[in-house]
């Protein structure tokens, strides 16, 4: 395969590349979806061995924005702390780029589908989640988050990294069983040279915590709580918060009652309560201190209930919803996607849904302004105790005591 020069970068009208067309030694298949700040793409990369290429996701700043020194820091900074993360449970960064005016980087194909869209499926199958496939997918993503908090610069230094927007469409359920956490492109680390302006709040309404919610200091433990919010749904079939408008839902977040799952399902177990509950504090104090040690508590609990936490079980799962899924990485013509590369079918489901690529590319869109200072307004609504009512969204429990998010 000829691999064209970095300047065979051939654009159309609109500053958008075409399928087939190359962006340095990357050829292009389709493009996924565009926001407000980048555009994120399938490629295909060789591989240095005859007629083999390999599959990645391309994310490119949008060329009117390559010269705004702010996105392009924002967008460094997500390539930099991206690079620095290497584990399985996290996708990764292959390669930053910056090519004459053209700023991307690339990162792993994932394979799957995004938890919100699998939750979505589910629901429409009438199939729910078994606890072991719940817990498996949360104490993976744990994981993946604990390894993130984890990091220290060169100096030993503590990185502080935050992943700030844990929600279901950014973690992604491959076929195969396995997770990855995905979309550390609002994450806040001590390298990170941009700050987020007081009183804005950024993340995904119904999983922030409450720090989050009232534009307080973030550390990983609000990564803690918004994980929990993710483990509350799985198991009780409800979303945690739903309200008639954000400013709703940060007033609950922010001052009201947190909803125990038992109140969604009278069988709930006590003990899983108890861990969940936890992880949920409103004082952050009172929660646990690591990723890890909510991974522990909740493996502890498999383990005492006999529950096997196995990649092959998600994977059976899996397939029982998608049924087999060809690898568009051996079907040059087939290429599916999602908000990491993954299906195709996933995110067709996100159109009519939620989509994580347009979530993940739009938060940092001009146009995001207006929905920054709504929550802004919200906080400080919350903050002076200004009551505005808050429900629980209704969800249901098929036979087999499992719960799909309705």
């Amino acid at each position: 395969m000829r691999v064209p020069a970095a300047t065979d970068a051939h654009v159309t009208a609109a500053g958008s590349l075409a399928p087939g067309q190359w962006l340095g030694r990357y050829q292009l298949v389709r493009r996924i979806g565009v926001g407000g700040m980048a555009e994120l793409y399938l490629a295909r990369a060789p591989t240095g061995i005859a007629g083999l290429s390999r599959l990645v996701a391309l994310k490119r700043i949008l060329p009117q924005l390559s010269a705004d020194d702010e996105f392009v820091d924002m967008f460094e900074s997500e390539a930099r702390l991206s690079a620095l993360l290497r584990h399985p449970n996290i996708a990764t960064l292959h390669e930053f780029v910056h090519l004459g005016d053209e700023l991307f980087f690339t990162m792993e194909y994932v394979h799957g589908a995004d938890l919100r869209a699998v939750l979505r499926r589910a629901a429409s199958a009438g199939r729910g989640f078994r606890l072991s496939h719940a817990l498996s997918i949360v104490t993976r993503a744990a994981a993946g988050l604990h390894h993130a908090h984890q990091q220290r610069s060169a100096a030993g230094e503590d990185l502080a990294i935050v992943h700030r927007d844990v929600s279901p469409t950014n973690i992604v359920v491959a076929y195969d069983g396995s997770v990855k956490v995905i979309d550390f492109g609002i994450a806040k680390a001590l390298t990170r040279r941009t700050s987020t302006r007081t009183g804005h709040v950024r993340g995904k309404v119904g999983y922030l915590s409450p720090e989050q919610a009232i534009g307080a200091p973030l550390d990983r433990r609000s990564d803690i709580f918004s994980l929990a919010v993710v483990l509350y749904e799985l198991t009780t079939g409800r979303r945690m918060f739903k309200g008639k408008d954000d400013y709703a839902v940060v007033y609950q977040l922010a001052h009201g009652d947190l909803p125990r799952p038992s109140a969604a399902r009278s069988d709930y177990d006590p003990q899983l309560e108890r861990i969940l509950m936890r992880a949920l504090s409103r004082d952050r104090e009172r929660r646990y201190d690591s990723a890890q040690a909510f991974q522990e508590a909740l493996e502890d609990y498999a383990r005492d209930h006999k529950l096997s936490l196995s990649s092959l079980g998600v994977a059976r799962f899996m397939h029982g919803l998608y049924g087999d899924v060809p690898d568009p990485s051996h079907q040059p013509g087939a290429v599916n996607s999602s908000a990491a590369a993954a299906s195709q079918d996933a995110a067709a489901e996100r159109d009519a849904t939620d989509s994580s690529l347009s979530r993940s590319l739009d938060r940092t869109a001009p146009r995001a302004s207006r929905r920054r200072q709504l929550w802004a307004l919200a906080a400080a609504a919350a903050a002076a105790s200004i009551g505005v009512g808050a429900y629980r969204g209704r969800g249901k429990v098929d036979s087999s005591g499992t719960a799909a998010v309705a």
